[in-house]
């Protein structure tokens, strides 16, 4: 099952009506251009599907298309389990299946909340209840209740909306689109009257996990400031507030307090940092909101940032790191900076966001960075730090640019998903996904090589990428096609659900039958049919572009054939023969 990145969760918004498919929208759609379409009760059901073993939960909505075969079928109450009949079948055109927010948003007396509000499942006492909390940064707004299950298990359990909520689909133009709404036609005041008046029980705290080491004393030598303790007057101190641990869902709790946090290391220790201030009164305030949130926050001293907006040549030395940062905290920003140097992050220094694209303890290369940046009209600039302070490797700039490919080259570019930190799903026996695709995809590499192709990777190590900076070298690169590597995953109580599954988006779709053929004839997979998606990679590359699935790794027939080393390499060299012939 995925349990991380589910911007690549199987998503299949293709199996929406005829009407719905393959609708281009304008660049500039206004959310209030959108209009609501009703959906029968009977034809769509909100379900909570367990991850990793019921410790939280996913929204997924079920939809009958057509009916020609049954979706799902319910039994039992208290709770009621769905059994998602789609999973045993190619269920294009007759089931829609929604699992994140390309499928689903929030929709208010006619306002397209998306943007505003996330929704997610969460365990209150006896009940799943199915929320809508305020995007990292609408923190004034107050999280509404949309639907709760009659009972908690591990299995995939059917959420009852509440009086007023209703499931419809987006419309545009008079047309039906893929894209469900959980929509309540009541003013968004009355909304949040209606569900504040049903204050829920507190969540179930997280699943414990190993108490973390304690933090080295930082080399400074002085003792953590205590919470409420009086300033010290030191100007050569800044105060870093961190909570031990590394997981996305850790440094998701901590964004829900204070967006921008990201994962670095503090004397070897994997850290999410919350802020980095002067001020130690700042940092004693940040504290202990994560504190109030259930978050164990510390603080640690570490040496002052210097800030000169366009450092003097100097010698260089041992104990100066050049940090390039863009003043600074949105998703455009980001994404800006990105398309210069994949891998930029948010972070903040001296309390002000900015986002930072790279450090170098060369001053020549860092001030080649803020060329590049400011030529891309960035606003960059040059903060010197004084001793070696953490980075975070969330996403690091993967490898060396690809040279880009001459004018009539063929360059095919392969992208292992997952990496680093994010595994991917984890299957039967431990399973790693990013295992089996960095596998697949290196063997499929040396295979293109040897037939006389020229093939390269997103990602060489495990390290993880994002999927922007993915897309970016790719586009870099000028490749000719971009085939996505990954593993499938459902509940590891479904051992009976194997086979292969092959995306595409727009131009992908010839590629992704050659791929999709080549593999059936050469292993004995099941055939789960070649589908169109909206995953982030298919979506963002102007070059033909597939994702292939190829296994479940919760499959009881798929687990066992990812395990044989000559099953992986003879899944890679069909993907290789797929790609050749339709190149051919």
């Amino acid at each position: 099952m995925k349990s991380l990145l589910r911007q690549l969760t199987t998503l299949s918004a293709i199996a929406a009506t005829t009407c719905s498919a393959a609708i281009a929208l304008p660049l500039q759609v206004s959310a209030a251009q959108f209009g609501q379409q009703p959906i029968a009760d009977d034809r769509i059901v909100a379900v909570a599907e367990p991850v990793n073993n019921g410790r939280f939960y996913n929204l997924l909505i079920i939809e009958q298309l057509s009916s020609a075969r049954r979706c799902w079928q319910e039994q039992g109450n208290n709770p009621t389990i769905v059994n998602p009949l789609l999973l045993t079948f190619d269920f294009s055109g007759i089931c829609g299946r929604s699992s994140d927010s390309n499928g689903y948003s929030v929709r208010v007396n006619g306002e397209d909340l998306g943007s505003r509000y996330r929704l997610r499942v969460e365990q209150q006492g006896d009940s799943l209840v199915l929320v809508a909390s305020p995007s990292p940064l609408q923190r004034g707004l107050p999280k509404l209740e949309l639907g709760r299950s009659t009972g908690v298990v591990n299995d995939f359990v059917k959420l009852e909306l509440d009086a007023g909520w209703t499931l419809t689909r987006r419309v545009f133009n008079g047309q039906t689109l893929g894209h469900i709404y959980l929509t309540n036609n009541q003013p968004l005041d009355t909304v949040i009257a209606a569900s504040g008046a049903r204050q829920p029980t507190s969540p179930r705290p997280p699943i414990s996990s190993p108490t973390p080491r304690p933090l080295p004393t930082p080399p400074s030598g002085n003792p953590l400031p205590r919470p409420g303790s009086p300033p010290r007057n030191n100007d050569n101190i800044d105060y870093q507030v961190i909570v031990p641990g590394g997981s996305a869902l850790l440094r998701s709790r901590v964004n829900s307090v204070e967006p921008g946090a990201f994962r670095t290391t503090v004397n070897g220790q994997s850290v999410i940092q919350a802020g980095r201030f002067r001020e130690q009164s700042r940092a004693n305030e940040l504290r202990q909101r994560l504190v109030q949130a259930g978050l164990s926050a510390q603080i640690v001293e570490v040496a002052q940032v210097n800030s000169p907006t366009t450092p003097t040549p100097s010698t260089p030395s041992a104990n100066v790191i050049y940090q390039v940062i863009v003043p600074g905290g949105s998703a455009l920003l980001r994404s800006r900076v990105n398309s210069v140097e994949p891998g930029a992050f948010r972070t903040t220094v001296n309390g002000q966001s900015v986002i930072q694209a790279g450090r170098f303890r060369e001053q020549p290369r860092a001030n080649q960075l803020q060329t590049r940046l400011q030529n891309a009209g960035l606003d960059a600039r040059i903060v010197q730090t004084t001793g070696t302070a953490a980075s975070p490797p969330s996403s690091p700039s993967p490898r060396l640019p690809t040279p880009a490919a001459r004018q009539g080259e063929v360059l095919i570019m392969i992208d292992p998903g997952h990496g680093g930190r994010d595994p991917g799903a984890v299957g039967r026996n431990g399973l790693l996904e990013k295992e089996i695709n960095i596998f697949i995809a290196r063997r499929l590499q040396s295979t293109l090589e040897q037939r006389g192709y020229r093939a390269a990777l997103t990602r060489t190590q495990d390290v993880e990428v994002d999927l922007q900076p993915r897309v970016d070298i790719a586009e870099r690169a000028n490749a000719t096609i971009f085939v996505s590597i990954h593993a499938n995953a459902i509940s590891l109580s479904r051992p009976e659900v194997n086979g292969l599954e092959t995306y595409y988006f727009s131009t992908g779709r010839n590629l992704a039958r050659a791929i999709h053929s080549s593999v059936l004839r050469s292993t004995d997979l099941r055939d789960r049919g070649v589908r169109q998606a909206r995953f982030y990679v298919l979506r963002n590359t102007s070059m033909p572009a597939v994702l292939v699935e190829t296994g479940f790794v919760t499959g009881r027939e798929d687990a066992t054939r990812f395990q044989s080393t000559a099953a992986r390499e003879q899944i890679a060299d069909a993907i290789a023969q797929g790609i050749i012939d339709y190149l051919r």
